[in-house]
């Protein structure tokens, strides 16, 4: 089945095996859903009848809720309490656990299935709980990364994974298992795996290199973190040649340390690399800082690890100030995406929010700083053929950042 949101529904009056006994519809999840939702209605109370809940999956349960809930949700990585994550391409069925029959039963059953629908998600990739040294509880981080509005957050804390057996079921918010590799040459963020590496130990640069392709091998995303941070081990120096996925250039309050992984990641677009960059609050209790700032705006295709990964890797990513302020992105559908390939002479458009009068939206290539505008309206559209060997934006009040897109490549 494809082709966009699907809704079934049922009575079910007829139970030919009578109680204690089970009633199971089938229905098909392809490939496009992103969600299934699941709801029913039996007479209770004065009735007396009672009938379970659960799915099954390719012929093995995946969740049972007896009574208790009218209505369910499964996703790829959330899903809701009594049912288990994962994969939803495939045969499924609604299965009714036939307790008690009441006079005139029957079971109203709803299924939706939400199809995949691309949209801008905001999250933090790069925090810390008290698993390492950020002080606060899982649940914690997870209360304020959703107080500050976020979609997701990555809780990195310092080589350990310990933090990420602890996730609990919110529907609100979507958490990424991470590590943060520490070592005396540099930190690197790995995304995606409960425990990307077997032993975080690095005693040479090599070291570092090679924990990073033992990640990469086991299907982490990996960001390179703060490189010109100024703290024991806190400079990355395991070059640049390392097998990596993006490049952190904003970490936490604006800098001299982001100032130089700005303008090294200018250096290395200019010659030629295509290097997706991220933000992060680096949040520590002691730090004061808040999730969210900086936020990096993705658009995603779901809003699932998978997806969130996906739209890092690609490039897919607007790094902003806070997560509901000054926002880019393509101003029409048919336009290309940040991160795209595009072809000499191709027009570009940019749609800019959330802007205030004295902002700067800045034009870069590889010849540095090509075009200013002084915007007066909080929404100003920008439109460019693409030429040279990249084009990026970014938006500045004053000395302060408060915006940076990733580029558009030649093809």
């Amino acid at each position: 089945m494809s082709g966009g949101n699907q809704h079934f529904t049922y009575v079910i009056d007829s139970f030919p095996e009578g109680e204690k006994s089970f009633v199971e519809i089938p229905f098909e999840v392809g490939a496009d859903i992103e969600r299934i939702e699941v709801s029913y209605h039996f007479p209770f109370g004065g009735g007396g009848s009672v009938i379970d809940l659960g799915v099954a999956q390719n012929g093995r349960m995946r969740g049972w809720t007896g009574s208790e809930r009218g209505h369910i949700t499964l996703e790829e990585d959330r899903a809701t309490p009594g049912y288990d994550r994962g994969p939803l391409a495939g045969s499924w069925h609604v299965v009714l656990g036939i307790v008690k029959i009441g006079p005139n039963c029957k079971v109203d059953l709803d299924i939706r299935l939400v199809a995949r629908t691309p949209r801008w998600v905001v999250g933090d990739l790069h925090s810390h709980s008290e698993h390492s040294d950020g002080g606060v509880t899982v649940l914690d981080a997870m209360y304020r990364a959703r107080s500050a509005g976020l979609d997701f957050v990555a809780i990195t804390d310092h080589n350990t994974v310990s933090q990420n057996t602890i996730r609990p079921d919110d529907p609100g918010l979507l958490v990424i298992p991470a590590i943060e590799l520490t070592s005396f040459y540099g930190h690197t963020n790995f995304f995606g795996l409960e425990k990307p590496v077997a032993d975080w130990r690095c005693r040479s640069p090599k070291d570092v290199a090679d924990k990073m392709a033992e990640a990469r091998a086991n299907g982490a995303t990996i960001i390179i973190n703060h490189p010109f941070q100024n703290s024991d081990g806190g400079r990355w120096q395991a070059g640049f040649e390392v097998d990596f996925d993006a490049y952190e250039i904003w970490n936490g309050n604006w800098s001299v340390m982001n100032e130089q992984g700005l303008a090294f990641w200018q250096e290395l677009l200019s010659s030629g690399r295509k290097i997706p960059a991220t933000g992060g609050s680096d949040f520590h209790l002691k730090n004061r800082r808040r999730h969210g700032s900086p936020a990096n705006r993705l658009h995603v295709e779901t809003c699932s690890i998978r997806g969130v990964l996906e739209a890092v890797r690609k490039g897919r990513n607007v790094i902003t100030f806070q997560p509901d302020e000054t926002m880019a992105m393509p101003a029409a559908d048919d336009l290309p995406m940040f991160g795209d390939s595009v072809a000499a002479g191709q027009v570009i458009g940019v749609q800019f929010s959330g802007l205030v009068a004295g902002d700067e939206i800045r034009t870069i290539t590889e010849n540095g700083v090509v075009a200013k505008e002084q915007v007066t309206e909080a929404r100003h559209i920008l439109e460019r053929r693409f030429e040279g060997r990249f084009v990026r934006f970014e938006v500045w009040y004053g000395d302060r950042p408060k915006l940076f897109t990733n580029p558009y490549y030649a093809e």
